[in-house]
């Protein structure tokens, strides 16, 4: 009997480790750095949200509409703004340690779609508890149709709509930040119309008052759902075509 037989068994006996996949690894440290971002905005959210109606009921105000309706476009251009920095930024660090552009691509669309999914359910039950807060106190709670989603609607209502917002214009922020890294500031300029108008065109269909729809007798959740999966798929594989075959400098220092 062998030293290492007696200490506890053959060495080849116990479980061997598996390996994290670079496309899970690469999601995971995108998500990991980008909940950091998300905590700090999420606080000043709720700073926001807590302290504007108290200080409105300091000078006497009732307040009656939503804060976290106005908060809605931050949670909108904030991460793509942030989302367009690390497509210009990470694939140097992630080539650098080894790892491939296709991996990079589908980390970076898996932890993309996580954090569009996370905002989107964050969003939509703030404004749930904000709802309750404000009929609690006897203050009123609306929207006054600010052309983003019609008031009063309910909990699942709003987390569709926050979830083809978020996915299409996170999407757009990785393709935007990644067409102005490959092929520079002219054509990421240009193309914006391609990049950037997706987002737009999601929020015309969310918005209840638009009559342009082409298929008035669909019904809106079935015509969203089919455009944002359209518009995802078609961004996140222009995302995958620019970010696979970008040509990356290596990086120095």
């Amino acid at each position: 009997m062998t030293a290492t037989t007696a200490r506890g068994g053959d060495l080849w006996s116990g479980p061997v480790p598996r390996r994290t996949s670079p496309t899970l690894r690469t999601a995971r440290t995108l998500v990991t750095w980008f909940a950091q971002i998300a905590v700090w905005y999420w606080a000043f959210v709720v700073l926001v949200v807590v302290a504007a109606p108290l200080g409105m009921r300091a000078f006497g105000v009732d307040p009656s509409l939503s804060i976290l309706w106005f908060a809605r476009q931050s949670a909108v251009w904030f991460p793509f703004s942030v989302l367009i920095g690390m497509a210009l930024a990470y694939p140097q660090v992630h080539v650098a340690n080894g790892m491939t552009r296709r991996s990079y691509a589908a980390g970076a669309l898996a932890a993309t779609t996580g954090v569009a999914l996370a905002f989107a359910l964050l969003m939509s039950l703030a404004m749930q508890v904000e709802r309750i807060w404000y009929e609690a106190v006897g203050w009123g709670w609306g929207t006054e149709e600010q052309g983003w989603f019609e008031p009063g609607t309910g909990f699942g209502d709003l987390l569709v709509a926050y979830v083809a917002t978020f996915l299409v214009a996170y999407l757009s922020g990785l393709l935007v930040g990644t067409v102005y890294a490959g092929a520079g500031g002219w054509w990421g300029t240009l193309t914006l119309p391609l990049t950037v108008g997706p987002i737009i065109l999601v929020t015309a269909i969310i918005d209840s008052r638009t009559g342009w729809l082409p298929f008035p007798d669909v019904p809106p959740a079935v015509l969203l759902a089919a455009v944002t999966l359209v518009l995802a798929v078609a961004l996140g594989a222009a995302f995958w075509l620019l970010a696979t075959r970008r040509a990356i400098a290596p990086r120095r220092g």
